[in-house]
């Protein structure tokens, strides 16, 4: 009984509490809310929530934002006039600017590769995102009290585990260069490139090359000594913590995902003839706020997916926590409506940017 009301009290938060700022947003958080509400392990778990609440709103709203830059840079970039970008920054503005452009991008693209004799080429490298094992160790830690970070070794499920490796490494070692890279360019060429990113002429960014012994830079695969500032390129999973504090740590490394920018480019052979201003315009969008649509995309589906994660297991905070007292319980709640919210955003925006995405597929 004491649960069912518990949760009728989340409910109530959920849709009266006034606390939603644009995205999401947590907005007039109380102090007790944002400090210490305690040594127990219900307490530690609802302050675990509230930060991963407080990430992943602060997060899609600036998702949004980056994703409505990015599309009304596209905008630009293809003389579409401000006036049919739209203004604000709401979500009905995101689609309406992200639509606008996806349809001229679908258009330019069709009578470009409707000319007759010319060969259409896109080629496409996606952005890599990953997440500090560190920073998913102390979530973990602070959530969970049976969890001492740095006490198990973590794994890295459907990505790599990266960072400084002081003596052997084994697989890939990525260093900053400005010049000659006898490997893959990740960064600007400013030779011709393949779709694998070898670069001809000189690189500016990263080059990737097979790590042989020590590496410089940073070792991708395995490394003869514990990493420094490890990061995992796919999901952290920590052993032994609880399944309500790996969804809240996941949520909140997720939202402060780094990434590292992919590249768009089109490749045309052929006489252009009178499409030539329009093959500039296109291939400089891409270049440009497209290439930003699709790093902004890897980090949204990644926090999509953790956000969903969080949500449900939210569902199962009251039984999780036990009693904790009327304070905490509300703060729950106050984190739980900002997170629903939150969620709901980067759903819209996840759509958004696959509908941008797919404007340069072949028709």
């Amino acid at each position: 009984m004491r649960n069912q009301k518990m949760g009728l009290g989340l409910m109530v938060l959920l849709t009266s509490c006034g606390v939603l700022g644009r995205g999401g947003g947590l907005m007039n958080m109380s102090a007790t809310c944002s400090g210490d509400l305690g040594g127990t392990a219900g307490a530690q778990k609802v302050e675990a929530f509230i930060g991963a609440a407080g990430s992943f709103a602060t997060a899609s709203a600036e998702l949004q934002d980056g994703l409505l830059n990015a599309c009304r840079q596209i905008g630009h970039e293809l003389a579409i006039p401000d006036s049919e970008l739209g203004s604000g920054d709401s979500p009905d503005a995101l689609r309406a600017a992200c639509t606008r452009v996806s349809n001229q991008l679908r258009a330019d693209l069709a009578e470009i590769r409707g000319a007759a004799g010319v060969r259409v080429e896109f080629v496409a490298v996606p952005p890599r995102c990953e997440v500090s094992v560190d920073a998913y160790g102390r979530c973990a830690g602070e959530c969970d009290v049976s969890y001492t970070p740095g006490s198990a070794q973590v794994t890295c499920e459907g990505g790599e585990l990266r960072g400084g490796c002081s003596a052997q490494c084994t697989g890939q070692c990525a260093v900053d260069v400005s010049g000659a890279c006898d490997g893959v360019c990740e960064g600007t060429c400013a030779g011709t490139s393949t779709s694998g990113g070898a670069c001809s002429g000189a690189c500016q960014g990263r080059c990737v090359a097979r790590a042989s012994g020590s590496c410089g830079g940073e070792c991708r695969g395995d490394c003869s000594v514990a990493f420094t500032a490890p990061s995992c390129t796919g999901r952290v999973t920590p052993p032994r913590v609880s399944a309500d504090c790996r969804a809240a740590c996941d949520a909140r490394v997720s939202a402060q995902a780094s990434c590292s920018p992919g590249r768009a480019e089109l490749t045309i052979t052929g006489n252009v003839g009178n499409l030539q201003e329009k093959v500039t315009r296109v291939q400089a969008a891409l270049r440009g706020g497209f290439s930003q649509v699709l790093l902004l995309r890897s980090r949204l589906e990644r926090a999509a997916s953790s956000g969903a994660a969080v949500v449900s297991s939210a569902r199962e905070l009251p039984s999780a926590i036990g009693a904790v007292g009327a304070q905490v319980t509300a703060c729950a709640g106050i984190a739980a409506s900002g997170l629903v919210s939150a969620v709901a955003s980067v759903n819209v925006s996840v759509s958004v940017s696959v509908q941008v995405s797919g404007s340069v597929s072949a028709n």
